[in-house]
C-alpha cells in the first residue's frame, strides 16, 4: 500500500472533496437499507448491520452466501478492491501519475499477472467456484448500482470493473507478494558481500534463535558461493527498497485448563501498517444452513481469514516461509542475448511491457514507459545490467508463486472445518500465502501450523544470492505436513510472534528471516503461569507494554554511563525504570534512542552511511544478532575503523549518550524526567483523500501517543532512525472463547466502511487507543436485538 499512499498524497485539495460529497452524499455510504437487486442470486438474502457497521449475512445456501459477502464488501470497500487490482496490475500510474510507476514497474517485472493467470487454471474446481461466487457478487453490486459508487474512487482515478476469476486469485498473489518478499533480503545480503567480502559479510548475516529449541539451526555458505557482483550499480536494484517487508502478529490459544470458561481461547492481534483508513480488515459475519462464521476477512477473499465457526476459531501470523531466491546467471559467452543453464545454452524469453503514467503535461493526460523484460528457466531477470567482475552476471527471481502445482486454496475449507485436525488440513492447503496459523475447537485441541509452499533447497540456504549449478537447487517442496506445528502442546498452550518456530532437529531450510523472539517470550512468560485465564487477560497481555530486550541491554548501557557525570540524570531516570514502554514514561524515550544510535555507531564506519541506514532499517536482519554481541563487548564492529584506538562496546555507548542527550534536550527541554515517549512515539490515522496539508488531520486523525514498540506484545514499530512514528501495529484484536456462542470479542484500528464522512469509517479508533474490545455478534438472536439496519438482497430477473 506504500505506493498508493504516495500517489494518494496528490489528490484534491479538500474543499474539492467536500463539495463532491455534498453532491454524492458520500457520507451517508453506500445503499444499506431496504431492498437491492442482486443479478446471480438463487434466492432472497438478508443482510443485518449492528451499531459498529458490521455486517451478517444471512443466506438460504453457501453460494448465495459467498455471492453476497462479495456484494456487501464492495458496497463498502470498492476503492481498496481497484487499489489492490491496480497495484497487481501494474496499472496504479494510471490512476495516480508518478507515484505508482515504481510499483508497476516491479509487478510487471515479476510477472504478477501472469502468475496468476497460471495458477487461476490450475485450481481445483471447488476453489474455482469458490472464488468465482465472490466474484459475481462484486460484479453485481459494480454492474448493477453504479450510482452507489463513492468519491474516493473518483477522485483517485479508479475505475470500478467487472472482477474476474484471474483477478480473485491476482489478490491472492499480492498477499503473497507482501509476505514473501524474500528477494529484498537476498539482496541486502548481496550488498554487505559486495561492500565488505564474503569473509566479512557472513559476520553480519541473520541471527535466528528459537528459546525452545535446544540447539542452533545453523547453515554454511562457502565463500565461493558469494562472489562480488556490484549490485549498486544496477539502476534496477540501487532503486529497489532493500528493506524486506516485516509485517509481523501475535497470536496463542489456550487449552480448557488454562481458561476462565472452561473451554478453550483463541487470541490475535496482526501487525500491518493499517494508517490508511478504514483499515485493511473487513468484518463480517456469514450464516448459511453450512456455515456460522463470524470474524475478519481481506477485501477480494471470500470467507475469513481471523475468526470462527461453530466449531472451531483462527488466527494468523506471519510465518516468513522462504518462497523466493535470487540466482545468478551467467551470460552465454559471446552472445548477450542468450544465459548458461548449466553447460546448455538458452536465449531469453523476451516480453516488452507499456506503462501508462498519468501526466497532465502530456497529451490527452497520459504518457507511455517501455519496458523490456527478460526472463529465464528459473525467473525474470531483476537486474537491468550485467553485473559481476567480468560484466558477465545477471540476477534472476525465482518464485514458489510461479511454479504452483494444481490444488485448492485451502480457505474455504476453513469456514466449514469441524476440528482442530480439519483446520490442519484446510491449512496445508495454503500453498500461497504464509501465516502460521494458531486455532482451538470445541473439543478443547490446541494447535499451529504454517502455511505455503516453500522449497527444499539442495544448498541448504536462501540467504544470499547463488550461483547456477547444473543440478536444480530446488528439489520439490517441505512436506505440507511436516511444516512448522503442532497440535495439543501438553503445557496447555500455543503461540507465535513472528518468532523461529522450527524444533530441533527440523531437516528443511525453511526461512533464515524472522522476528527476535521478545514478544514471544513474553507471552509464554504470561501464559505459563496464567491459569483461570479470561477475556479480560487477554485483553491485558495484548496491550503489554513489558519490552524483554531492556534487561539484557540496559545493564551494558548503565555500566558505561555510571562513570559519566554529565550523564548521571540519565542513568538516574534509566535505574528506576520498569522495563515498560509506557507512553507517560521518559525512560524508554531515552532507552531507545540509545539503542538505535549505539546500532548506527557500530556499524557506520564500515559501512558508509547508505548501506548502514539500510541494513538497519531491515530489523529482522540485524536485531537478534546485535543483542547478542551486546554480551561480547569486544566485538571487531564496535571498534570504529575511523580512529587510530580501539573501541570497544562502551565507547561506542558512550558516545551514543552525548549524542542521544543533545538531540533531546533540543527536542524536549533540558530536564530528561520531563521528557516522555509519547511525545515522539506517535500514530496518525489518514484518509485516502488527504495525507498531506491543510485538512489532514480533520479528514483522518491528529497524531496520538501511542505505548509499547517494536520488541512488546503491544507492537507499534517504527521505521530505523527517521523519528518515532508507528508504522505497523495491531490492526485488528480479537478473542474467541469456544465457551461463547453469542459473540466474538474484537476491535479494528478504523472501522468497517471506506467512505470519507461515513460514521462507520474510523469508529472503532476510540475502543482500540484504550484497550477495549467491542463485541461481533455470532448468535442470531444477538443479531437480530443489535441490528439497526436492515437489508434485502433479492434475485434480479435473469
Amino acid at each position: 500500500m506504500r505506493w498508493i499512499l504516495r500517489g494518494l498524497g496528490l489528490l484534491a485539495a479538500v474543499a474539492i472533496a467536500l463539495a463532491v460529497w455534498v453532491a454524492s452524499g458520500n457520507a451517508s455510504g453506500p445503499n444499506v437499507e431496504g431492498t437491492l437487486s442482486f443479478k446471480g442470486l438463487d434466492e432472497p438474502v438478508e443482510v443485518l448491520r449492528d451499531g459498529n457497521g458490521i455486517p451478517y449475512i444471512f443466506a438460504k445456501s453457501t453460494p448465495d452466501l459467498i455471492r453476497a459477502q462479495g456484494f456487501v464488501t464492495a458496497q463498502s470497500r470498492i476503492f481498496q478492491l481497484e487499489a489492490y487490482r491496480a497495484i497487481a496490475l501494474g496499472r496504479l500510474a494510471e490512476a495516480v501519475g508518478e507515484g505508482g510507476l515504481a510499483s508497476d514497474r516491479e509487478m510487471r517485472t515479476i510477472g504478477l499477472r501472469r502468475n496468476a493467470e497460471r495458477h487461476a487454471m490450475l485450481l481445483t474446481p471447488e476453489a474455482r467456484e469458490f472464488l468465482g461466487w465472490y466474484a459475481q457478487g462484486m460484479n453485481a453490486y459494480i454492474e448493477g448500482h453504479s450510482g452507489d459508487l463513492p468519491v474516493e474512487l473518483r477522485l483517485a482515478g479508479f475505475k470500478a470493473r467487472s472482477w474476474s476469476l484471474e483477478d480473485m486469485v491476482m489478490v491472492l498473489h499480492i498477499v503473497n507478494w507482501s509476505q514473501a518478499a524474500n528477494y529484498k533480503a537476498e539482496l541486502l545480503m548481496q550488498q554487505l558481500i559486495d561492500k565488505l567480502g564474503a569473509e566479512k559479510a557472513r559476520d553480519l548475516f541473520p541471527v535466528n534463535t528459537n528459546p525452545e529449541r535446544t540447539r542452533p539451526l545453523g547453515w554454511t555458505a562457502r565463500a565461493a558461493d558469494l562472489p562480488w557482483l556490484g549490485v549498486a550499480a544496477s539502476r534496477q536494484l540501487a532503486a529497489a527498497d532493500v528493506a524486506p517487508i516485516a509485517l509481523g502478529s501475535n497470536n496463542w490459544a489456550i487449552a480448557p485448563q488454562r481458561a476462565a470458561s472452561g473451554a478453550a481461547v483463541l487470541v490475535n492481534d496482526p501487525h500491518i501498517d493499517a494508517r490508511l483508513l478504514p483499515g485493511i480488515w473487513f468484518p463480517v459475519g456469514l450464516f448459511s444452513p453450512e456455515v456460522r462464521a463470524v470474524g475478519a476477512a481481506l477485501p477480494a477473499v471470500p470467507g475469513i481469514l481471523v475468526g470462527r465457526n461453530a466449531q472451531v476459531a483462527f488466527g494468523v501470523t506471519n510465518a516468513y516461509g522462504d518462497s523466493q531466491d535470487l540466482f545468478i546467471e551467467q551470460l552465454a559467452p559471446g552472445q548477450s542475448d542468450h544465459y548458461m543453464d548449466g553447460d546448455i545454452v538458452r536465449p531469453f524469453a523476451r516480453t516488452v511491457e507499456r506503462i501508462r503514467i498519468k501526466d497532465g503535461k502530456a497529451a490527452g493526460g497520459f504518457r507511455e514507459e517501455e519496458l523490456v523484460l527478460r526472463r529465464t528457466v528459473r525467473g525474470p531477470i531483476v537486474s537491468d545490467k550485467p553485473l559481476g567482475e567480468q560484466g558477465d552476471k545477471l540476477l534472476s527471481l525465482r518464485m514458489m508463486s510461479a511454479e504452483l502445482p494444481a490444488g485448492g486454496i485451502g480457505i474455504d475449507r476453513l469456514l466449514m472445518a469441524k476440528d482442530a485436525a480439519e483446520v490442519d488440513l484446510a491449512v496445508q492447503q495454503m500453498t500461497l500465502m504464509y501465516f502460521n496459523f494458531v486455532f482451538v475447537d470445541k473439543a478443547g485441541v490446541i494447535g499451529h501450523r504454517a502455511s505455503g509452499a516453500v522449497p527444499i533447497r539442495r544448498s541448504g540456504q536462501g540467504i544470499h544470492p547463488k550461483p547456477v549449478q547444473a543440478e536444480d537447487d530446488w528439489a520439490g517442496v517441505i512436506p505440507p505436513d511436516q511444516m512448522p506445528g503442532q497440535m495439543a502442546p501438553r503445557r496447555g498452550w500455543v503461540a507465535t510472534a513472528n518468532q523461529d518456530t522450527r524444533p530441533d532437529n527440523y531437516p528443511f531450510d525453511y526461512s533464515s528471516f524472522f522476528s527476535p523472539s521478545y514478544r514471544f517470550e513474553r507471552i509464554a512468560q504470561v501464559l505459563d503461569a496464567g491459569k483461570g485465564l479470561g477475556t479480560a487477560d487477554h485483553t491485558r497481555l495484548m496491550m503489554d507494554s513489558k519490552n524483554l530486550q531492556v534487561p539484557r541491554l540496559l545493564p551494558a548501557i548503565l555500566d558505561a554511563l555510571k562513570t559519566v557525570p554529565e550523564q548521571a540524570e540519565l542513568v538516574a531516570v534509566l535505574s528506576a525504570w520498569d522495563g515498560r514502554d509506557n507512553a507517560d514514561q521518559a525512560a524508554p524515550l531515552i532507552y531507545q534512542r540509545l539503542y538505535q544510535r549505539i546500532a548506527y555507531e557500530t556499524f557506520v564506519d564500515e559501512l558508509g552511511e547508505p548501506l548502514a541506514t539500510q541494513y538497519l532499517r531491515s530489523w529482522y536482519s540485524w536485531q537478534a544478532l546485535f543483542d547478542q554481541r551486546v554480551h561480547q563487548p569486544q566485538w571487531a564492529w564496535f571498534d570504529d575503523q575511523r580512529t587510530p584506538q580501539v573501541e570497544s562496546l562502551p565507547d561506542i555507548i558512550r558516545r551514543s549518550a552525548t549524542q542521544v542527550r543533545a538531540d533531546l534536550v533540543a527536542a524536549h527541554g533540558s530536564d530528561p524526567k520531563a521528557w516522555r515517549w509519547g511525545a515522539e512515539h506517535r500514530i496518525q490515522f489518514d484518509s485516502p483523500l488527504r495525507r498531506k496539508g491543510f485538512g489532514r488531520e480533520w479528514l483522518g486523525r491528529p497524531p496520538q501517543a501511542m505505548g509499547g514498540s517494536g520488541e512488546t506484545v503491544l507492537r507499534a514499530r517504527t521505521e530505523f532512525m527517521d523519528g518515532f512514528g508507528v508504522q505497523f501495529f495491531a490492526s485488528l484484536r480479537l478473542v474467541a472463547d469456544m465457551a461463547d456462542d453469542q459473540k466474538v470479542m474484537a476491535v479494528l484500528s478504523g472501522g468497517a466502511v471506506e467512505r470519507q464522512f461515513h460514521p462507520h469509517q474510523k469508529n472503532q479508533l476510540d475502543p482500540w487507543f484504550a484497550g477495549e474490545l467491542l463485541p461481533w455478534w455470532f448468535d442470531r438472536q444477538a443479531i437480530e436485538s443489535h441490528a439497526v439496519q436492515r437489508q434485502t438482497l433479492m434475485p434480479a430477473a435473469r
